[in-house]
């Protein structure tokens, strides 16, 4: 089988994606944007909300005919610190699936602010998560270092919160890590 297409269109052809937490924006680093949107998830009290973190788009588009209600919810959510920039306190997160053109691999490396080797720096920031206090679980995600908020969105209406992450001393070294240091993180691609 003979491949016809140049390196370059080939190169086009491939690409990850991945969330860009805290902006609206992609990267202007050879990334393109697939939609922007508002970060949601289950709410923080429920010990059976969903777990991750999502890209809601602005735009949804609901099927017709499907009746009220349901056993899961969804909602917005918003930063519960100004750790994660002044003013964002309570104010709903952006977010940004973007895809890394010509990369095949995306992979966020909590603890670092510079990618190893070489892996491209996609962005950097704070490692965000749910309170240990809260009864839901989440995961680990990488907020931009300068992130941004939702306009309009400054009520305190809770739903998936974004905490700032500690490191903790103990199974943990200390040092090389220190205790309850809040972590960075980066967002690479190859």
């Amino acid at each position: 089988m003979e491949n016809n297409q140049s390196p370059l269109t080939t190169r086009r052809l491939v690409g990850s994606v991945y969330t860009r937490w805290g902006r609206e924006d992609c990267p202007s680093n050879g990334t393109e944007l697939v939609y922007s949107g508002i970060a949601g998830g289950g709410w923080y009290g429920y010990t059976g909300s969903a777990v991750n973190y999502v890209c809601l788009p602005h735009h949804p588009e609901f099927i017709k005919g499907d009746s009220s209600g349901g056993d899961a919810t969804i909602y917005g959510a918003e930063y519960q610190t100004n750790y994660f920039g002044q003013g964002l306190y309570d104010n709903d997160v952006p977010c940004a699936v973007c895809r890394a053109v010509g990369k095949s691999s995306v992979h966020m490396i909590p603890g670092k602010i510079n990618c190893y080797g070489n892996w491209h720096q996609e962005y950097y920031g704070r490692l965000a998560a749910n309170a240990n206090t809260h009864k839901a679980g989440s995961e680990y995600v990488c907020v931009d270092h300068v992130a941004q908020f939702r306009e309009g969105g400054g009520s305190n209406a809770n739903g998936k919160l974004f905490f700032k992450v500690g490191a903790k001393c103990g199974s943990l070294p200390c040092p090389p890590y220190y205790d309850m240091a809040p972590m960075s993180c980066v967002v690479c691609s190859k």
